[in-house]
């Protein structure tokens, strides 16, 4: 078989790229991997040049480049071939599902929660989206040798602050009294961390309005308020959580965290190699979830456990779906509970090591992206491709 993997932008997922192309290629299939096209011509110019030498195509999140999701549907018609894609964001983000011919479409998504959703959708025509969560390159993320002593003693967290997402900040700026109502919000969610943040928001909003949630879900403002607060609150929780459940620890990310943390914030860092040796230097591996994510684990849960280092995660369904949650990971579902799980991990470091060395053998007998190209591989053969 051969593909036509386009390579996205971005600073993780240009690595999950190369693992994944790298899987597909150990598996024998032949590859051709070259860059998202950016330009109209350039779309044109690979339609023209790759005409009937591919049986499939693969790509994450569409590329994430805007001109390339408005041409997408047009691409598929004309290249005529199916299209593996991998959302490893919110689908919702970049325009699925009527960014997508459903004929040509094979999705896969990161969320078992989104998924769900999406396989609900009486707007999308094509094969069913399945389930696929995150992995780990056991080639990247593996562990090394530490020097005397631990470099990070009260753990490590390496992310951002926020998502970067300009129309939100805008939105979120423009709700009139928004820090009273996120106060209010967050002081009921932050009881349980567990809850689902969308659902608490439209019952908020719907209190709020004096109307049901089925009279409100269709109005597209309210969708914007909701995403808007979403953001805010998830902004809202990974700051609150890293600064109390470090304790002391590093931060790697934007520079957004030099104004929560500045005796703390180590700078920005390059993912892989430096990530790794972080990891492997670290008591812990401390781990906050995005607001895009309903149930769906983060990188750091699968990287850090590659590596054999404790994992302290925010709890999800989905731990219970990948992992022993008692036996390979530590996990909070309030961050009151995770300041106490932190220190039962660091007064007791053996056994924290115990758990992290299950935890790398469930990644490398479950979560490489090795078994992740084998899973679309399968369902392709199902759908007779």
């Amino acid at each position: 078989m051969g593909i036509l993997a386009l390579k996205p932008k971005g600073l993780v997922l240009p690595s999950i790229h190369a693992s994944m192309v790298k899987a597909f290629r150990g598996l024998g299939l032949n590859v051709l991997d070259i860059p998202v096209p950016h330009k109209g011509s350039e779309i044109r110019r690979l339609l023209r040049e790759s005409k009937n030498q591919f049986d499939a195509g693969f790509i994450l999140d569409l590329g994430v480049d805007k001109t390339f999701i408005q041409n997408f549907k047009e691409f598929q018609l004309t290249s005529k071939i199916p299209w593996i894609i991998w959302f490893v964001d919110d689908p919702e983000g970049y325009g699925f599902p009527d960014s997508c011919e459903p004929e040509w479409t094979h999705a896969f998504c990161w969320d078992r929660e989104i998924t769900r959703r999406l396989s609900l959708d009486e707007n999308w025509r094509g094969s069913t989206v399945l389930y696929l969560p995150l992995a780990a390159d056991p080639e990247v993320f593996f562990p090394e040798n530490p020097s005397p002593g631990l470099i990070y003693e009260r753990g490590v967290f390496v992310g951002s602050t926020r998502q970067e997402n300009a129309f939100l900040e805008e939105a979120a700026a423009s709700v009139p009294e928004i820090k009273e109502a996120e106060d209010k919000i967050w002081k009921i969610y932050s009881r349980d961390l567990t809850q689902p943040l969308n659902d608490l928001l439209w019952d908020y909003l719907a209190v709020a309005e004096g109307k049901s949630k089925d009279r409100i879900q269709p109005d597209p403002l309210a969708k914007i308020w909701i995403r808007a607060f979403a953001f805010r609150l998830g902004r809202r929780k990974r700051v609150e959580a890293v600064s109390r459940l470090l304790n002391g620890g590093a931060v790697f990310g934007d520079e957004g965290w030099r104004e929560f943390l500045p005796n703390h914030y180590q700078g920005r860092i390059g993912y892989g190699d430096e990530v790794r040796a972080v990891y492997n230097g670290s008591s812990f591996v401390l781990d906050v979830r995005q607001p895009q994510a309903r149930t769906g684990l983060t990188q750091r849960v699968f990287d850090a456990g590659c590596c054999g280092v404790p994992v302290l995660t925010e709890w999800t369904p989905e731990l219970e779906v990948l992992f022993d949650p008692e036996r390979e990971l530590f996990s909070y579902r309030t961050i009151e509970e995770g300041t106490r799980k932190r220190e039962e991990l660091l007064q007791s470091i053996p056994a924290g090591l115990r758990r992290a060395e299950e935890a790398r053998r469930r990644v490398l007998r479950q979560h490489t992206y090795a078994h992740r190209v084998r899973r679309i591989l399968e369902a392709l053969k199902e759908a007779g491709i």
